[in-house]
């Protein structure tokens, strides 16, 4: 147990290394600096720098999809697919606003050359967390995700929602539900087209 409490505190120093200072200029001694630790403990748990961020970027993940796949399993009564669509976006925004550092970090790492890494690794995996982006990826459109455009279209929400998460973390947007159902409302609207 000891082992993982260590893990997940050099996880979350990470995380708020990379969301104050980059992930570019990240460096596993500003984490062990941070946390008053030897430099030598870091490496018992993580090889390398890039496994550090990697693992801290895969938990998050997995944090996402957990929270998106308990949204997606919920139907209101005479719930339209629009409104559910948008219900589920407003609760996965006001998650990331609630994860703050790690949602920072999060697309800090996903706007990085890394994540294409990261994708590649998911192709050959059968990691059944993706199942909650899938499930995502359905209630945003209305439907299962089939083509290319689909995909693009999810990608497109997902980025769009960062910029938005970032700026509001910032302190360079307002939080109020006015503001959240504006965005909601640029960010569906750049896809309108091809939703059900």
């Amino acid at each position: 147990m000891a082992r993982r409490n260590k893990q997940e505190e050099l996880m979350n120093t990470t995380y708020v290394v990379v969301a104050e200072n980059g992930i570019d200029t990240f460096s596993m001694k500003t984490v062990t600096t941070r946390l008053g630790v030897s430099e030598g403990l870091i490496y018992k748990y993580f090889d390398t720098r890039e496994g550090l961020l990697f693992k801290s970027f895969v938990s998050f993940q997995k944090e996402i999809e957990h929270a998106v796949l308990e949204k997606t399993a919920i139907d209101l009564p005479g719930e339209s697919a629009g409104a559910k669509r948008e219900r589920i976006w407003k609760e996965l925004f006001a998650f990331l606003l609630e994860s703050n550092y790690k949602a920072l970090f999060y697309y800090e790492y996903r706007w990085s050359f890394r994540y294409n890494e990261y994708l590649k690794l998911m192709e050959s995996s059968e990691d059944e967390n993706r199942l909650g982006l899938m499930k995502f990826g359905e209630a945003i459109l209305g439907r299962p995700i089939m083509t290319n455009t689909d995909l693009d279209a999810v990608n497109w929400v997902v980025e769009n929602t960062g910029f938005a998460v970032k700026k509001a973390l910032l302190g360079d947007m307002r939080k109020d539900d006015e503001t959240i159902h504006r965005i909601y409302k640029r960010i569906f609207f750049g896809i309108s087209d091809i939703l059900e």
